[in-house]
């Protein structure tokens, strides 16, 4: 695999803002001539990954690229298992293009193969690159590349508004609140942006919804599990949510600020888990900026027209992988996953299982329906291990995942076998994000199937009093 490095993020950083200095006055559809650019136009095989100008498709989802009838014919043995996912990912394209087509910045990022580069709406705004210096809390919104220095000591070193957003004043989602129309208690407005952007008193140009995304996810994901509060509650409402795999999350913690306005009359702890978070907080230590167990990074309350929701944001130097504790004393009221990938990593494997054992709710985000499967079949590979009905395995990649769960579940060791097997094989739907980010996620150029940041929302374990 190769390896990202700062150098060819900036090389094509530099080519997106001399396309849209050349454009940016054009009229005309736009980015036509940038097919030959860095490979924005391409399509490559899902099985032997060979780039190719002509292509053919799965019959079935219409959504996979292959060179060839023999290629198409190998790949789908794993394809099969995603393969209805992926249609159903295509039939939600114009809800995606319903979500995107809000604002009208978006215009300029479809490319000459009409897929949707989030890069160019950050050029025209100015906030495209890779240092906190120049464009605040942008410079992790790139995927790909090592998380810089100056990003993990992000924390600790806060930015103000403006030096943060650094956008025009009226773009900037403000928490300095003044005596205003805009927030007003108590938080009523619909699933979508533009029923989000009026209650905020955010004009529809502002490209804020790159950046709000992440707070706007984590509410919805809580108001799934029941969470959620347009009342104020009496008493005053504690609410501790651990969130799980952060990584840029650690450039722009201010952007979590917004959770206050939404969560009124109660006091929400947002406790940071990650690699990055945990590396950020070990250097907090060592250069004796904080030394608590667990610091506290940001911290904001709502004025009370708004509802007097505060919001703290902490940083925990545990290993990068959370493992729920057996102690029922030390379990949040909910975990959440922002684009989670729980098929993919193995610390989901323990998290998974102690949050059945010991009903801890916990909610996801990811990129796609498709991007699920993996994750339903995780929930059948550590059933199989719970119940000793292991099939024999096919290939490497079977024995390797049946090693993985057997050392997992010794390291578990899930007491009430019969309760965690019975969660295992529940069905979990999804449902779309109305607060995703706009646009489409282009990275994978072996699909047309749609996918963005916090596209899909999935319960994994839904709260307790909601199944009783």
């Amino acid at each position: 695999m190769q390896v990202v490095t700062t150098e060819m993020i900036e090389r094509v950083h530099t080519t997106i803002i001399q396309e849209w200095e050349r454009i940016k006055h054009d009229e005309s559809p736009r980015f036509k001539d940038l097919r030959a650019d860095p490979g924005f136009a391409r399509s490559r095989c899902d099985n032997c990954k060979t780039d190719m100008k002509d292509s053919k498709v799965c019959s079935a989802c219409k959504m996979i690229h292959y060179c060839s009838r023999q290629c198409m014919k190998t790949g789908w043995k794993t394809h099969k298992f995603s393969c209805a996912a992926l249609k159903r990912d295509g039939e939600q394209i114009p809800k995606y293009k319903e979500i995107t087509t809000q604002f009208p910045w978006t215009d300029v990022a479809y490319n000459g193969a009409g897929r949707f580069t989030e890069d160019f709406v950050l050029a025209r705004f100015g906030v495209l690159g890779w240092t906190r210096k120049k464009i605040g809390y942008w410079a992790q919104h790139s995927r790909g590349g090592p998380v810089p220095d100056e990003v993990l000591e992000a924390p600790w070193h806060q930015l103000t508004e403006e030096e943060g957003w650094r956008l025009p004043r009226e773009f900037i989602p403000t928490l300095a609140l003044q005596d205003s129309d805009a927030c007003r208690f108590p938080p009523i407005f619909e699933t979508n942006w533009t029923s989000y952007y009026q209650w905020r008193g955010l004009p529809i140009s502002s490209p804020a919804a790159m950046m709000l995304h992440w707070p706007l996810s984590v509410y919805a994901c809580l108001k799934e599990l029941g969470l959620g509060s347009e009342d104020v509650i009496e008493p005053r409402r504690k609410l501790t949510v651990f969130y799980l795999g952060a990584r840029e999350e650690v450039c722009f913690i201010p952007v979590f600020g917004e959770l206050a306005l939404l969560f009124p009359n109660t006091d929400l702890d947002l406790i940071m888990f990650g690699e990055a978070t945990g590396s950020s907080a070990q250097r907090a230590k060592v250069r004796g900026i904080k030394k608590l167990p667990r610091p506290s990074a940001f911290e904001y309350t709502a004025p009370a027209a708004s509802g007097s929701g505060t919001v703290r944001v902490f940083i925990d130097p545990s290993p990068p992988y959370y493992c729920p504790s057996r102690e029922r004393s030390e379990h949040p009221d909910a975990i959440v996953a922002l684009n989670a990938g729980l098929g993919t990593y193995i610390s989901w494997q323990h998290v998974i299982l102690r949050s059945f054992e010991f009903d801890i709710p916990f909610v996801i985000t990811d990129y796609s329906q498709a991007c699920l499967v993996t994750s339903e079949q995780l929930m059948d590979a550590l059933h199989q291990g719970l119940t000793s009905t292991v099939p024999e395995p096919k290939n490497l990649d079977d024995v390797r995942v049946q090693g993985v769960v057997r050392k997992v579940l010794k390291e578990v060791q899930v007491v009430n076998v019969e309760k965690v097997c019975a969660a295992l094989k529940k069905e979990r739907p999804s449902k779309l994000n109305g607060f995703m980010q706009p646009g489409q996620k282009a990275q994978d150029w072996t699909k047309l199937a749609p996918g963005s940041r916090n596209a899909c929302i999935q319960v994994v374990n839904p709260l307790r009093t909601a199944l009783e």
